[in-house]
């Protein structure tokens, strides 16, 4: 699978903030942590219209959910979707592949 080929990652080699989110939110679901839509916004290092966009879209095309924080309702905290997970997960084990060569 090349990143060009599958449409979720294609939509995260956008920009490297969009890698760089893809990540974030990955990484942060498998130590079972949260990452909240605020943390992300900073995270990505772009003007606060920017990376709510960013986050909005990868909402909008489902590649990311969100889950309202059940202590503080401002707060939403972001997730990656399966769809999200099975891609990365390929990607990752892909080149994991590419490499033992």
């Amino acid at each position: 699978i090349t990143r060009s080929k599958d449409e979720v990652l294609r939509f995260f080699t956008t920009t490297p903030q969009h890698w760089m989110m893809l990540h974030k939110v990955v990484i942060a679901y498998y130590k079972n942590e949260t990452i909240s839509k605020n943390q992300l916004l900073k995270f990505i290092e772009r003007s606060y219209l920017t990376s709510n966009t960013y986050i909005d879209n990868a909402i909008k095309k489902e590649y990311f959910k969100f889950i309202r924080n059940k202590k503080d309702k401002r707060s939403i905290f972001i997730l990656p979707t399966d769809r999200t997970i099975k891609s990365f997960e390929k990607f990752v084990m892909q080149r994991e592949n590419l490499y033992k060569i």
